[in-house]
């Protein structure tokens, strides 16, 4: 019987093709875990490298990561040190499989696009003997087959780690909310204010403005890095000395609490020759090299009780629109714990 189904047929066609056996894998598998595996055990019945590693950037094409690391024999119990391992994709000393990543070196790319960015590195060890052109060439065979499937996953993955992300974020964020609102002193609550504003953002200082009578007072300042304390300080007894009226040409502290108006200035630098009031100008002084600033009112509009300043030192600070948001909902809750407690405009 099988051999009048068979018996004229090319004997090749009774061999399933292995790109075919393989490529059935490669579909079965599909998730990014699976397609690494399977990539790793295709690496390795080749029989033509002694180990290797697969390197795949991450979602903002900053670092190369170890994402399948197979090590020669005597440095196996290396293998988890080095799972996960990142190398910066940029920097004056380039590590080699960032500098394989830029030259198109073993590169896991589109070989139908070669101007499009890599999807990682595969770094190919060899413990006796050189790497020969025939190496290169399985190499690249395979990188063909897993190059699509891998781009498919791997982006699945960085959606998957955004998600993730943003659902720890919020969690994160209703319980700052929560534990603010249960906070009894001023000073505990502008140090958890704070602290949770330096986690989030880059700027290097924060002042608190609470309207006092018909002035504008600076309560507080604090810093993130130790290193402008002194800053802060004299910056802070500037401001306690010459608090803000309610005048919008007074300043952009005022401004922005009778307009009820963030105000955002990405590079302070770039306006220091233009007019501004007096105090705006000695203020930027004493902070010496201020570079971002951002200005958020504190409550609702009808119930304004002052104004957050944010500024950063030496380096500017990009903040979206949608940033600015998470500030102004931030400002927000600030508002509500400290209306919480009755002597809050206390020092």
């Amino acid at each position: 019987m099988t051999e009048r189904l068979f018996g004229k047929l090319p004997t090749s066609m009774l061999v399933a093709d292995p790109d075919i056996v393989l490529q059935q894998g490669i579909d079965a598998a599909r998730e990014l875990d699976g397609l690494l595996e399977l990539f790793g055990a295709e690496i390795e019945k080749t029989g033509l490298v002694d180990g290797y590693m697969i390197n795949l950037r991450d979602a903002h094409a900053e670092y190369l990561v170890s994402q399948k690391v197979h090590l020669t024999p005597e440095f196996h119990n290396l293998e988890n040190t080095y799972h996960h391992y990142k190398v910066a994709l940029s920097g004056d000393a380039l590590n080699l499989n960032a500098r394989a990543y830029h030259n198109r070196g073993i590169a896991i790319l589109d070989d139908g696009d070669f101007a499009r960015a890599p999807l990682g590195t595969l770094l190919l060890l060899k413990q006796s003997g050189e790497i020969d052109e025939h190496v290169f060439v399985a190499m690249e065979h395979l990188i063909s087959l897993f190059h699509a499937p891998l781009q498919r996953a791997l982006q699945e993955s960085f959606l998957q780690e955004h998600e993730e992300s943003n659902t720890l974020e919020q969690s994160r964020f209703l319980q700052f909310v929560v534990e603010l609102n249960n906070l009894t002193s001023t000073e505990t609550i502008f140090q958890m204010f704070a602290t949770e504003v330096f986690r989030q953002f880059a700027f290097d200082g924060l002042g608190f403005f609470l309207l006092q009578g018909e002035r504008l007072m600076c309560k507080r300042v604090e810093t993130a890095d130790p290193h402008y304390h002194d800053i802060g300080e004299a910056w802070s007894a500037f401001l306690r000395n010459n608090p803000y009226v309610l005048d919008a040409t007074d300043g952009g502290i005022s401004h922005t609490y009778l307009k009820h108006q963030t105000l955002y200035f990405p590079d302070v630098q770039t306006i220091m020759d233009l007019p501004m009031s007096k105090k705006d100008r000695q203020s930027l002084t004493i902070l010496e090299s201020p570079r971002s600033l951002l200005l958020v009112p504190i409550g609702e509009r009808q119930h304004a009780i002052g104004v957050l300043a944010f500024f950063s030192l030496q380096q500017p600070v990009a903040i979206s629109e949608e940033e600015q948001e998470t500030v102004t909902r931030l400002a927000a809750h600030f508002g509500k714990a400290l209306g919480n407690i009755d002597d809050y405009l206390l020092d």
